[in-house]
């Protein structure tokens, strides 16, 4: 019983928006606006910024050809919701650094990124998301580290696979099973424990 159960826990964590779709780095956008609403959590923050109508891309973004993907970029960023609302996904190793700094980003505060944009999948209620590649704000740079999200050149490519073919970012079948075994073994902990104080 507790396998299945590890095994969905794990599945489901890894399924969630990186896990579960492709992220296009052929296009990159840019986004600076003023944060109207913040919501910190783990594993994603969410903030919901008002985009000027003029933006423009400023001709130096510092570090943002280390970012993953870059080697895709079919240009620099493009301007991306002049005049809008939009919101921006920041992905779990961002949302810790800026969730753990005392000037994070808050309501009223200016934050500009990078982003790429979820591929449009049929039935994918996260399809078009924008998760950030890079945030500035809260006085530095803080790019994505990670390497669960599948980033792909062009969404076009990653919609149609090959057969046995797999994206270099996709996790690969080990890393579902060693989930599964991980949080099996933190559910048996849990109720081993339970146990033990219910025995008292």
């Amino acid at each position: 019983m507790l396998l299945p159960i590890g095994f969905l826990v794990s599945y489901g964590v890894l399924a969630h928006h990186g896990g579960g779709g492709s992220y296009d780095a052929s296009r990159p956008l840019y986004l600076r606006g003023r944060v109207i609403q913040a919501r910190y959590g783990y594993p994603h923050a969410q903030l919901r910024i008002e985009v000027p109508a003029g933006l423009t891309v400023p001709s130096r973004l510092p570090g943002a050809e280390r970012l993953r993907g870059h080697d895709a970029w079919g240009g620099p960023p493009v301007p991306e919701g002049a005049g809008q609302v939009r919101d921006l996904l920041l992905p779990p190793d961002i949302t810790g650094t800026l969730g753990d700094l005392p000037g994070r980003p808050n309501v009223g505060d200016d934050v500009a990124a990078i982003v790429y944009r979820r591929c449009d999948t049929e039935g994918d209620e996260y399809s078009g998301e924008l998760r950030v590649q890079m945030i500035y704000a809260a006085g530095g740079a803080h790019r994505y580290r990670g390497s669960v999200t599948r980033i792909v050149d062009r969404c076009l490519d990653a919609a149609r696979p090959g057969p046995g073919t797999r994206s270099d970012d996709e996790p690969p079948v080990f890393l579902l099973g060693g989930g599964a075994l991980v949080a099996a073994g933190v559910v048996a902990g849990l109720i081993r424990l339970r146990n033990r104080r219910a025995g008292r």
